[in-house]
């Protein structure tokens, strides 16, 4: 099992994307340094004397270096909104996926609607992410590590530990600051769900399914209609899926 970490707080955070983790940690290992070093197959991350270091990963499928400070960003704007809102709760919970096993299939086609950047921009708009933080992530570039650093609010991480320069055997973990923080990613979540369940009840029987945030329904002009003003309303983009 895993032991917690005491020793080996985050107290700053900085990016190095050019230079080879592996040389530094053999370079800690000869000075007989304590450390803790993690490796991944987007990013490794290296914590010595209280500042973490994070490289980028030798996998070709990695995160591109330039964009992994948005993980910083979205981890300090998650930590000041808690700060700001001592009392926020979690959302109700809705499921992640719903059918409509009633749904009469014999007539008309099925079409689908989808939310660009659902979660994203739930998080915007409920205030865990700021302006800033918002617009330096748009493009469709952006989307897998957008979804990632929300993800990865409030994760225990297991590092494996080096005491004196000597690889211990047992993983440490370090928590988060805010126990809270775990919770954000779901709130957000329950919300988009939230979301395409008000959606769902306007549709009424022509409502089939919803998938996270993609929605289906019988294609008519008037269901189409119901769907996009409601998410105008909301101020969400989407895209029409043709079949």
């Amino acid at each position: 099992m895993a032991k917690k970490s005491e020793t080996f707080g985050i107290i700053e955070s900085r990016f190095q994307p050019s230079a080879n983790p592996k040389s530094v940690m053999n370079r800690l290992v000869k000075m007989g340094e304590n450390f803790i070093y993690r490796e991944t197959k987007f990013m490794t991350q290296i914590v010595y004397q209280g500042v973490e270091t994070i490289y980028k990963s030798r996998d070709t499928k990695s995160f591109p270096a330039s964009k992994l400070f948005i993980f910083k960003l979205v981890k300090n704007d998650a930590m000041k909104f808690l700060k700001q809102n001592p009392n926020w709760t979690v959302p109700d919970k809705y499921p992640v996926n719903q059918t409509n096993y009633d749904y009469d299939a014999t007539y008309g086609v099925i079409t689908g609607t989808d939310i660009n950047s659902a979660y994203w921009v739930i998080a915007h708009q409920l205030g865990v992410i700021s302006d800033n933080t918002y617009n330096k992530a748009q493009g469709n570039d952006w989307k897998v590590i957008r979804l990632a650093a929300l993800a990865v609010l409030g994760r225990s991480v297991a590092y494996q530990e080096f005491q004196n320069g000597v690889k211990q055997k047992k993983p440490i973990v370090i928590e988060c600051e805010d126990p809270r923080i775990n919770l954000l990613y779901r709130g957000i979540r329950y919300k988009c769900f939230e979301m395409m369940s008000s959606i769902a009840e306007i549709l009424g029987n022509d409502f089939e399914a919803y998938r996270t945030d993609c929605i289906y329904y019988r294609d008519t002009a008037d269901n189409r209609r119901k769907v996009y003003e409601f998410l105008d309303a909301e101020q969400f983009s989407y895209k029409q899926l043709e079949y």
